[in-house]
């Protein structure tokens, strides 16, 4: 007989308004999209509506309850406003009717949502993600739902955690109802994949000072350095998030570290250069005017040389009396070059160092005591 009615309309009443209850909700988290700024959830939604068209007088027929096909009678259809993919499922293929026209349902929706997390200070993220779960309703009139209380389920997937789940209404709107999800990040693997790298890297780089400028050891160092970090960052690319209001400011950390390498090599090489020649410009040069000077000097020499000769023959002796000097000299001038680069590197370390310092505690408080804020429900306008 109740199958006959062909129920498939939803419930009229003299007021236009249809009460959809729904005692509990059981939330989980699927996945969260960093990339694509999506978020997956799985709800499991028992709903409970009163069709007097589908009660019966208990005294002809003595059932308190039956068990009807879902096909036949009409079931409220859920949306979710902000919703980019949804599928609804009904968890059985009958529902429950009872003999005063209340019917008890469940359906489990599958949900993926549009939710710009708040990445700022990845992979330390927490934020929050709302999925505005309604019914049609228009002008006043349609359907509306009266929510009881949100459980979740102890699974938690990937490396994200589901620390709370609220409901709440827009503005007091019943149209307007929405699950509050509060997650949080798993910070450990990013930190330890990411992070902690470029943490090494850059620690590498200070003891790098250690090693000498004349022997040529501290720029192939600094270089493999450079390198192995662009490597890093080539393989580790996907799996930087998005970017989005608020983007994340690991990128401009690893921005940092590439600039930091780079100059620092640069420093090395120009250092080394001033060791070795006592002068910025490029050795030939400098060589060349020393050579100059030599030329002129030998030919002072020789005439001197000469007008001595025909007073008195060089000995063997003065000659390498004179080779000696002119080593002696060289090597002060090379000692002189090398202490004064040496100095110089002192003084660029001290001020490397310096600067790593001042950012650490700017890229901590950026990090932690800044807050970037974003709207999640500025779909609804």
């Amino acid at each position: 007989m109740l199958i006959a009615k062909e129920a498939r309309s939803p419930p009229q009443s003299p007021r236009c308004i249809s009460i959809i209850s729904v005692p509990s909700i059981v939330y989980e988290t699927l996945s969260v999209d960093t990339k694509n700024l999506r978020f997956e959830s799985r709800l499991e939604v028992p709903l409970s509506w009163e069709d007097p068209d589908l009660s019966w007088n208990t005294s002809v027929y003595h059932h308190d309850m039956v068990v009807l096909p879902v096909s036949k009678i009409w079931t409220p259809e859920l949306h979710v406003t902000n919703g980019v993919q949804t599928t609804i499922k009904h968890s059985n293929k009958d529902l429950l009717v009872h003999s005063n026209g209340t019917i008890e349902h469940m359906v489990i929706m599958n949900t993926v949502v549009g939710c710009e997390v708040n990445l700022y200070n990845y992979p330390f993220a927490s934020d929050f993600c709302a999925i505005a779960l309604n019914v049609w309703a228009i002008s006043g009139c349609g359907m509306f739902l009266d929510f009881g209380n949100v459980s979740t389920t102890s699974a938690n997937r990937g490396d994200w955690l589901t620390e709370e789940v609220e409901l709440n209404a827009k503005g007091g709107r019943d149209d307007r109802n929405y699950l509050w999800v509060l997650l949080k990040m798993r910070s450990e693997n990013p930190f330890l994949s990411l992070v902690l790298p470029s943490i090494l890297i850059i620690l590498a780089d200070v003891g790098s000072f250690a090693l000498p400028l004349g022997e040529s050891k501290r720029i192939p160092f600094k270089v493999k350095l450079v390198l192995s970090f662009i490597m890093f960052l080539n393989i580790l690319k996907d799996l930087l998030p998005g970017g989005g209001q608020c983007s994340p400011i690991i990128r401009k950390h690893f921005c940092f570290c590439l600039v930091i390498l780079v100059l620092s090599t640069l420093q090395s090489m120009v250092l080394t250069r001033l060791a070795k020649c006592g002068t910025l410009w490029p050795c030939s040069l400098s060589k060349s005017k020393d050579s100059l000077l030599k030329d002129t000097d030998n030919e002072e020499e020789s005439k001197s040389d000469i007008k001595a000769s025909e007073e008195e023959k060089n000995t063997a002796l003065q000659k390498v009396v004179k080779f000696l000097n002119k080593m002696a000299a060289q090597d002060q001038t090379n000692a002189i070059h090398h202490r004064f680069a040496n100095k110089v590197d002192l003084i660029c370390f001290c001020i490397y160092l310096t600067v790593l310092i001042v950012y650490a505690v700017v890229i901590l408080y950026f990090s932690f005591g800044s807050l970037c804020e974003i709207n999640h429900l500025e779909f609804w306008h």
